[in-house]
């Protein structure tokens, strides 16, 4: 048994350098070219040093845990880290640099490590349930998980994405650092188009990125970091089936493998919720003197706003416009909806063609007309469950293999 261990070791050392060498491919892959190269240049994320400092981590906490006396149940854990980064994210509004948010920074640090660990084995007992552990020969009778759920809490990087003006197409994208300010993405934005006014740029923020570990979005809520866990630990299992292998082709094989990541990610985040349940603080205790009556209803409801129906409209208006060569009308439509969205509270901060072009690929996503989105969900529910679902989708690179899955190939 001690000899499959260690040779279960070596495949993790392996791994691990796989995703350096990885890191250094996909850093080539997305770096750096043409109107974008300056821009890139001067706020581009390393991913081989982020590597180098974070795969160590998860393996030097569990050998910690055998001389580590964990105070308070699990669920306080979480429910405490997470309700730390509200009380951060309200402290960095109204007191930046004080005393009490430096203190809830520490103590949020002090749980990450804890809280990734607890999340990281919910996650891999779900994913046996969906029998859906991918493991390597020799391994099998160990009921191992390869590979290892792990991820790191973490400022995720930011996506350069450039598409051209006349069209909807991701033509590059970059990694950027974390954490870049609003005025910084414009100035970056405004960079690429004046090199080359034939490109629309946009940059993007991410809840994650799959790298080994994963980047999860530390200020995210738990609910969304469970479910972008999933996402991005799909994106690693499906790199040892044609469908992951087949994404940096990209057009139809990247639209597949981002959105069978995402349908099955929350369908996969939804049974950990009805095995576990989600964080429920405690009750607060009513204010005295306040009154339980409700507010009255407006005298005329507003017209509900269907976000998801108005985007597709718009989407699909953009791309008449364009293919018309009718460039500037499009650009002008766009930027009215935005405003029009954010009065109805939905705020976005640049709408242009890169915005279509990088969040099209999620075809399961308001952003994206493609028919590959409905077309999963159907495989989906003929498939029963979301390891069925991902073991299908798996074998498939094209959207006729998915039609063949579904019966009409």
């Amino acid at each position: 048994m001690r000899y499959l261990i260690a040779a279960y070791a070596a495949c993790l050392t392996l791994l691990g350098a796989f995703a350096v060498v990885g890191a250094v491919l996909v850093f080539d892959a997305t770096g750096p070219s043409n109107a974008a190269e300056a821009a890139a240049n001067r706020n581009s994320f390393n991913l081989v040093t982020w590597e180098l400092k974070h795969f160590p981590q998860k393996w030097l906490y569990k050998i910690g845990n055998i001389f580590r006396d964990e105070q308070g149940s699990d669920d306080d854990a979480l429910r405490r880290y997470f309700a730390l980064g509200d009380e951060i994210d309200e402290l960095t509004r109204e007191a930046p640099g004080s005393h009490d948010l430096e203190r809830a920074e520490e103590e949020r640090d002090d749980l990450e490590a804890r809280v990734e660990d607890i999340i990281e084995g919910r996650v891999t007992s779900v994913l046996e349930e969906q029998a859906l552990a991918l493991e390597p020969p020799l391994f099998s009778d160990l009921g191992l998980i390869f590979p290892p759920v792990d991820f790191e809490l973490d400022p995720p990087p930011r996506v350069l994405a450039v598409s051209p003006r006349d069209g909807i197409e991701l033509d590059d994208s970059h990694l950027l650092t974390p954490g870049l300010s609003s005025e910084t993405a414009l100035g970056i934005e405004n960079r690429v188009e004046t090199d080359d006014p034939n490109v629309s740029a946009l940059v993007v923020t991410t809840g994650g990125v799959a790298t080994y570990p994963s980047v999860i979005n530390e200020g995210r809520s738990y609910e969304r970091v469970v479910d972008t866990v999933f996402h991005e630990w799909l994106h690693q299992y499906l790199i040892f089936f044609p469908l992951g292998r087949s994404y940096f082709e990209g057009g139809e094989a990247r639209t597949l493998n981002e959105s069978v990541a995402n349908i099955a990610g929350s369908e996969l985040a939804r049974l950990y919720f009805e095995r576990y349940g989600p964080l429920e603080p405690e009750s607060p205790s009513p204010t005295p003197g306040a009154s339980a009556t409700p507010a009255p209803a407006p005298d005329a409801p507003e017209e509900p706003f269907d976000f998801n129906a108005e985007m597709r409209a718009l989407r699909v208006e953009v791309e008449e416009m364009l293919a018309d060569e009718r460039i500037e009308e499009a650009e002008a439509l766009m930027e009215r909806k935005r405003d029009e969205f954010e009065v109805k509270g939905r705020y976005i901060r640049r709408l242009n063609q890169a915005y279509f072009a990088f969040f099209g690929f999620y075809a399961d996503t308001p952003a994206s007309v493609d028919p590959i989105g409905p077309k999963l969900a159907a495989l989906l529910e003929q498939a029963g469950s979301p390891g069925e679902f991902v073991r299908q989708a798996s074998a498939i690179t094209t959207q006729g293999g998915l039609d063949e899955l579904l019966g009409g190939g």
